[in-house]
Formats: structure tokens, sequence, C-alpha cells
């Protein structure tokens, strides 16, 4: 989801022109290994471990759609504003952080709420079928004689 952050940030989509830096890069080219390093590998740390702690997993699992949403905008959306929208026009750092903030929190909180509940329903059906199997139940497809 890190790799195709941009694309879910309608800001970017619908505001941002071509990049100062490089006219004829794809956003993609640019946000690639940044959402790689800087965001996949730290939270999938994050997760494995979260996964260590016995909390209740909705709560874990929105500590990592947080900071996804954190460095998602410190890490691509700034960057990608800076130098898409910003370098074309005068933003001091204040305007630029505002602006920018403004335009991608909508997607960024709709990107946490499906992190959390993407990974809470995951845990969930591990957590329903290792308790069916603990239980001694039967597969679906299996039937009695």
């Amino acid at each position: 989801m890190s790799i195709f952050q941009p694309f879910f940030d309608l800001f970017l989509l619908f505001q941002y022109g071509p990049a100062a830096s490089c006219i004829d890069c794809f956003i993609i080219q640019q946000t690639f290994y940044i959402s790689i390093l800087y965001i996949a590998v730290p939270l999938i740390i994050l997760y494995i471990f979260l996964k260590t702690i016995n909390w209740n997993s909705l709560i874990k699992y929105a500590i990592i759609g947080i900071p996804f949403a954190v460095l998602s905008f410190y890490k691509l959306t700034l960057l990608l504003f800076r130098d898409r929208v910003a370098a074309w026009s005068t933003f001091s750092d204040v305007e630029l952080f505002n602006s920018a903030l403004i335009g991608s929190f909508p997607t960024l909180l709709f990107q946490v709420l499906i992190i959390t509940i993407v990974l809470y329903k995951i845990d969930l059906e591990k957590i329903v079928a290792n308790n069916d199997l603990a239980k001694g139940g039967q597969a679906p497809n299996e039937t009695n004689c």
C-alpha cells in the first residue's frame, strides 16, 4: 500500500503537475524507494514487534495505521507537494505544510482506517480458525457419517 500511496491521495492526482526536478518522471518513479525504505520496512518491523505483544488487536493495528499516515505525509506528500506544486510557486514552510496537510488529510485518514480494519480482520480470521482447530472442529467441507 505504501508504494501506491500517492494514488490513494486524491490531492496528488488532481493538483500535482509535472515535477520540477524531473519533468518526465512519473509519481511512482519518484516515490518507489522512499515508499519501500522509509514506510514499508519500518511498518513491517513495527507489525512484527506488535504481534508479540498481547494487546487488543484493534489497538495494535491502529498503532500501525497512524505511523503509516505520518510517514506517508512527511516522506511522500510533502516531498511531492514541494516538487510538483510549491516549486512552481512561492510557499513559505508553514504554507507548504498547511496546504499539503489540508489537501491530503481526508485520504490519509481513510488509509489509516483501511489499514487498521484490514489487519484486524485478517487477525480475527486467524483467531477464529485457530479456535476452531483447537476445539477439534472439522473443516466446513468435511461431513460426518
